[in-house]
């Protein structure tokens, strides 16, 4: 009996999906729940599960297509026409799919026996998709472009064959393993420094990729629907710097990479817990203001192909250590492509920090159903005024807090900030929080 496996809607009012990578292809045995291919959408790499079990005898769209929700996506157990038995009426918007798609090429998979008989023989450097593409996450993608790098010569090491964001990063660093084996017969010691990579050039219209199309989306319409007020600041931390570098070597000692945002992480719910409304959401369709249990603070998270925003559960009741280990988790996660839709999900307020690139003050874009988001400077140098009238050189870190102005107030922003501001001047103000 033929079955047709649709595009399922697999996220929140999912309309269409990017086919990143097909898992299986014509010929292949399938069983329920198998994993059939991977679906790019709202920021998130997502596997697909079958539906059915039997034998691919059609996949009706190229890797890289971006699919309707409810469009023909497999054809089981069929004759590779597309259309099925038992729904007519599908069937005959599957057909005038195909027509439109290209010419049966199924065929291709022909060759499949000399295919499956080259792996015995030798292995490759790289597992490669029914449609003969890489197995890779759009971001090592992208890296690979940046840095003029063959993925089809890369050793990979992650799921399904995956190439993963280290797998890539490790071919640029070590070039020689990734040639030829011939190549490595020549002396390292004589093998000049590679040149830098030439710097890419972007002209004329390139498409928006699905992650890039739901960034847009989503700040165009936070941006248009929130009155949004932004108050600027600037906190000394001296005795920050003196903790963060005390306790420094110790988390090194248990793998934890002890940053200044994860202090902030800690300051900012033991703020949302004082001051509920920056944990609040406005539901203007019942006119009612929604006051959050839990304290998830979402942290904004730059990667190769777009801004991702994991979520810290619960971080009022974490210690600064914990939600160090959690951001550092996170962050790897969402760069080699591994974050999971849940670890997105649920965020009540959100920080978005632009020390690392030595940025200032900036006016951060509100979440959608959040009222809040923290925005994150660099700590420098500047001449302070000392208790005493003194000049001296202080350690200063500039933020901004924007917050939607339904719901928040300026006094109430601002008196939330100083409280903040007292928590990241002096640690140990953080040791009095639960």
């Amino acid at each position: 009996m033929t079955e047709i496996f649709k595009m399922p809607d697999i996220g929140e009012g999912m309309a269409e999906g990017e086919i990143s990578n097909w898992l299986v292809k014509v010929g292949d045995q399938v069983k329920t729940d198998d994993s059939v291919a991977e679906v790019q959408n709202d920021k998130l790499l997502q596997e697909i599960l079958s539906p059915y079990s039997g034998k691919v005898t059609k996949l009706f769209v190229d890797a890289g297509t971006t699919v309707q929700v409810g469009q023909p996506l497999i054809e089981f157990d069929g004759d590779g026409s597309g259309s099925s038995a038992e729904t007519p009426a599908a069937g005959a918007a599957i057909q005038d799919n195909s027509t439109t798609s290209t010419p049966a090429p199924a065929p291709a998979p022909a060759p499949a026996p000399a295919a499956s008989e080259q792996p015995q023989s030798s292995a490759p450097a790289a597992p490669v998709a029914s449609n003969g593409n890489v197995l890779a996450m759009p971001s090592v993608r992208h890296f690979a472009f940046e840095h003029h790098l063959d993925l089809a010569q890369v050793p990979a090491t992650g799921r399904h064959g995956h190439i993963t964001m280290a797998d890539a990063q490790k071919a640029v660093e070590q070039p020689q393993q990734t040639a030829a084996p011939a190549a490595s017969a020549a002396p390292v010691s004589a093998s000049p420094e590679p040149a830098p990579a030439p710097v890419e050039v972007k002209e004329g219209r390139v498409a928006m990729t699905p992650i890039r199309k739901a960034i847009a989306k989503a700040m165009a319409t936070q941006n248009a629907t929130i009155p949004t007020v932004t108050n600027f600041d600037q906190i000394e931390v001296s005795k920050l710097v003196e903790h963060r570098k005390q306790f420094k070597a110790m988390a090194a000692d248990q793998s934890i990479h002890l940053t200044y945002l994860a202090y902030a992480v800690k300051a900012l719910a033991a703020t949302a817990k004082k001051f509920p409304e920056l944990n609040a959401s406005v539901d203007m369709d019942k006119q009612e203001i929604v006051y959050h249990d839990d304290i998830n603070i979402g942290v904004a998270v730059s990667a190769p192909n777009g801004l991702f925003v994991p979520v810290v559960a619960q971080a009022d009741r974490k210690s600064i250590l914990t939600i160090a280990q959690e951001i550092e988790d996170l962050a790897a996660a969402v760069r080699d492509g591994s974050i999971k839709g849940n670890q997105m999900h649920g965020a009540t307020i959100t920080i978005s920090n632009l020390g690392s690139a030595r940025g200032t003050w900036f006016t951060p874009i509100i979440n959608a159903k959040e009222v809040a988001i923290l925005g994150l400077g660099s700590i420098v140098k500047e001449p302070i005024v000392a208790d005493d009238g003194s000049i001296v050189a202080g350690q200063v870190m500039k933020f901004s807090l924007s917050y939607d102005h339904r719901l928040i107030d300026g006094m109430l922003g601002q008196t939330s900030l100083n409280y903040f501001k007292t928590l990241m001047a002096d640690p140990a103000y953080m040791l009095m929080e639960v």
